[in-house]
Parts: structure tokens; sequence; C-alpha cells
């Protein structure tokens, strides 16, 4: 499992929206948001490019921090 700290995140309406796209990504099978710490996990990791991630978070209008 990998994690990504997002930004924006401020109810769980944001975090079902992250969800959602985040489970779109090849290779993705779960994946866990929790608005309240603003960390999105998902795996499994070894076919999943995490830059491809990030992308789609700030596609739906997030910012991952740090990455």
């Amino acid at each position: 499992m990998a994690t990504i700290k997002v930004s924006g995140m401020k109810s769980p309406d944001c975090a079902a929206t992250i969800s959602e796209v985040v489970k779109t990504a090849d290779g993705v099978e779960v994946v866990n948001v929790n608005y309240a710490t603003g960390e999105v996990t998902y795996g499994p990791t070894e076919c999943v490019d995490p830059a491809i991630i990030e992308e789609m978070i700030k596609e739906a209008g997030y910012e991952p921090e740090g990455n």
C-alpha cells in the first residue's frame, strides 16, 4: 500500500470523489481515503505509477502534498 497526503479535502464527499477517481486507475484494487487526516492510501503498488495517481487527484481538484 502507498499513501499520498492531499490538501483540500474538507468532507466525506471530497473523500468519496477522490476514492472514485483513484479506483479507476489501472492496477488499483484498494483505495482508502480519510478526509480528516488528508491521506489517500491505495494498493497494490507494484504496478501503479504514483505520478499517475497524483495527476488524477489534481484533475479532481485536489493537491497532493510534498510528492
